[in-house]
């Protein structure tokens, strides 16, 4: 037992010095670090920027300008008599109605002027039976005359109110569709001088427009006369054929109203008399300054 103890005394010294000794020491486990890894944020690129609403509005018009310097590089570039590019084009459908309506605008106006030629003519036929010394064949004749004239003019009357109708059906039609009526010729040509085509339809037009307001100045005058006439009969008991109405303060009433009616139209006629005297004048002023030979109103 005490040879044994001296023993196991000196194992137990020998391993505690090799435990102290630095060969001996135990070095501490190393900590591995996880690799890095790419994420999508790190791969993505960055967004682009976006562009202000400032930026944006600039871009379009630069964008515009540069489209007006092209579409008047190529309006500058049209040959003398070809259509410039900038001219819109109207679909099948417009330039039919464009030529209806035309028609229809002519057709009214000719209805219109027959009405007022029929009425005219019934004037004068009056006028003429109130002449004295005319022979009894003569007044019969006239008188049948008249009556010819006055189924006439109810006629006239009736197909100038459906051409009216038409007219106004067709542009009701093209106000609908989004129409418009063709333009007419400018007063200068693609080349800068002076279209005697459209001084040439503007004097017509203008000629036109003085004729019928001379004939509805005579045509709005006779039936003031009339009117005023028949106003003064009938505050006298009688009509203007001499009959008996008893001073009908309805029938007076009735006959100063188409007698307002008559004298308003009147002064229409004649303002549009003047301005259209006024228009013809400064159309040929125009046209002098121009240089358009004086020979085109003729």
């Amino acid at each position: 037992m005490r040879s044994v103890l001296p023993k196991l005394t000196f194992a137990l010294a020998l391993a505690l010095v090799g435990w102290m000794t630095p060969a001996g020491a135990q070095q501490p486990t190393p900590v591995k670090q996880k690799a890095p890894r790419l994420t999508t944020d790190d791969v993505s690129p960055a967004p682009a920027p976006q562009a202000s609403s400032e930026s944006k509005e600039t871009t379009s018009k630069e964008t515009a300008a540069k489209g007006d310097e092209t579409a008047k590089t190529d309006e500058a570039e049209v040959k003398p008599g070809q259509p410039k590019t900038t001219e819109v084009k109207v679909s099948p459908d417009e330039a039919s109605w464009r030529e209806s309506v035309g028609k229809a605008r002519e057709k009214a106006k000719e209805k219109e002027r027959a009405a007022e030629e029929a009425e005219l003519k019934i004037t004068r036929l009056r006028n003429d039976l109130g002449i004295s010394g005319q022979s009894p064949r003569y007044r019969n004749e006239t008188m049948a005359e008249l009556g010819q004239a006055g189924q006439r003019l109810t006629e006239r009357r009736a197909e100038a109110r459906a051409a009216a109708d038409d007219v106004a059906q067709l542009a009701e039609y093209g106000w609908q569709k989004g129409f418009t009526e063709a333009e007419g010729p400018k007063a200068t040509s693609q080349e800068g001088k002076p279209n005697e085509e459209y001084y040439r339809s503007q004097f017509a037009k203008l000629t036109e427009a003085l004729e019928s307001a001379q004939r509805r100045v005579q045509l709005y005058d006779n039936r003031v006369r009339d009117l005023n006439q028949q106003l003064m009969s009938n505050s006298s008991g009688r009509d203007s054929s001499g009959r008996g109405t008893g001073g009908d303060s309805f029938f007076a009433a009735q006959l100063q109203k188409d007698r307002d009616e008559a004298q308003q139209k009147l002064n229409e006629a004649r303002a549009a008399e003047t301005k259209a005297q006024n228009d013809l004048y400064a159309l040929q002023e125009e046209a002098r300054r121009a240089g358009v030979p004086p020979g085109l109103f003729r």
